[in-house]
C-alpha cells in the first residue's frame, strides 16, 4: 500500500521553497475546492491538500516530517500522525489566510464553511 506523503499530496519535492509549496497548494486549491469541483472524491482530496500544506508551510512541522521521512522513509507520515492531532497540524497555520484569497478572487465559500464541512461543527 502507497503511504501517503505530503510532498506528493502537494505535487512537489524536498527541495521547494515555501514560496513554491505555497503556489503549489494554491493551485490544487483551486482545482479540489467543493465549490469548483463536484467530483465524489474532491472534498476528501482537499481535506488532504490542506493538511499537507499546514505541515509543509510551518517550518518547525516541515523540519520533523523531513527528519522523519529520513528515518521512517514511507512510513513517515503514519509517524507524524501519531505525534500531531488535527488541531495540532492546523495550529499556526496561514491556510485559512490563503483559502479567504482564493474565495475572494472566485467568488466561493469562505473557509469557515468550508472547513466545518471537512471537519466538523467544532472546528
Amino acid at each position: 500500500m502507497l503511504q501517503e506523503d505530503y510532498y506528493r499530496i502537494l505535487d512537489t519535492n524536498k527541495d521547494a521553497t515555501p514560496k513554491q509549496i505555497k503556489e503549489a497548494y494554491r493551485k490544487l486549491a483551486l482545482e479540489y475546492h467543493p465549490d469548483r469541483n463536484q467530483d465524489v472524491h474532491a472534498a476528501a482530496k482537499m481535506k488532504e491538500i490542506n493538511e499537507a500544506y499546514a505541515v509543509l508551510s510551518n517550518p518547525d512541522k516541515r523540519r520533523e516530517y523531513d527528519d522523519l521521512q529520513q528515518t521512517y522513509g514511507s512510513s513517515a507520515h503514519s509517524q507524524f500522525r501519531q505525534h500531531y492531532s488535527e488541531q495540532d497540524i492546523f495550529r499556526d497555520s496561514d491556510i485559512r489566510q490563503v483559502f479567504e484569497e482564493i474565495s475572494r478572487i472566485f467568488g466561493t465559500r469562505g473557509s469557515d464553511e468550508i472547513f466545518k464541512e471537512f471537519y466538523g461543527p467544532g472546528y
